[in-house]
């Protein structure tokens, strides 16, 4: 039931049921293997060619960690205001895509804990990308709280009877540890650090971007 729910709130949402495809990998690999040097590498492939030019590094990598931050994260909101069970973290798998969000399948479900997720997924990728690619821990975590901000929204666009728990829900998990003094709630949403994107020729400021509120 879980996973047909989620489904419903959007593309970010979905999780499939792991399978005999020989394409899924564990989401470990991302945590501690080599597979987030190659889509930090894709993304910055991706933007340059894009772009036209050649992309800093630290910029491919942060805006490769907005969308798996989105995706890790959306699932378990998802769940959480829907009132249904979450992949368990640690029997995800994703598989890479060439444009949009990146497959994800579980074999294991149990009741949504975003904390967990925060600490056991999304914790080790925030220091990986500080220690192996120049993102900072400020803008790691400014990241994770605008793809909170961003999966609470998407839920409640998705389904407006969940508008009031989703406020709820991103309030109180602002206030969590990894969290705190990430971002100001309003409205408007804004976060107290810059993703790099603006680097990017054309690129702009995002609209929860501190550097857009300030200006």
């Amino acid at each position: 039931m879980g996973a047909t729910a989620l489904g419903d709130l959007g593309a970010f949402f979905v999780v499939e049921t792991l399978g005999a495809d020989p394409g899924w990998r564990p989401v470990a690999d991302l945590l501690e293997g080599g597979a987030l040097a190659e889509r930090v590498a894709w993304t910055g492939e991706a933007l340059g060619a894009r772009a036209g030019v050649e992309v800093e590094e630290r910029v491919a990598a942060s805006t490769f960690s907005l969308g798996i931050f989105a995706r890790l994260l959306s699932p378990v909101i998802g769940a959480a205001l829907l009132q249904v069970e979450a992949p368990a973290p640690g029997s995800l798998h994703w598989q890479p895509v060439d444009g949009g969000p990146l497959r994800l399948a579980a074999e294991a479900w149990v009741e949504p804990d975003v904390g967990v997720v925060l600490h056991e997924l999304l914790a080790p990728i925030v220091r990986r990308l500080d220690a192996e690619h120049g993102v900072s821990p400020k803008i790691g975590w400014g990241n994770v709280a605008s793809a909170v901000h961003g999966a609470a929204r998407m839920a409640a666009q998705a389904d407006p009877r969940l508008s009031e728990s989703a406020g709820a829900l991103l309030r109180r998990l602002l206030d969590h540890s990894l969290l705190a003094g990430t971002a100001d709630v309003g409205p408007p949403f804004v976060r107290r650090s810059c993703c790099l994107y603006y680097r990017l020729p054309g690129g702009g400021y995002c609209g929860d971007c501190v550097l857009a509120h300030s200006a």
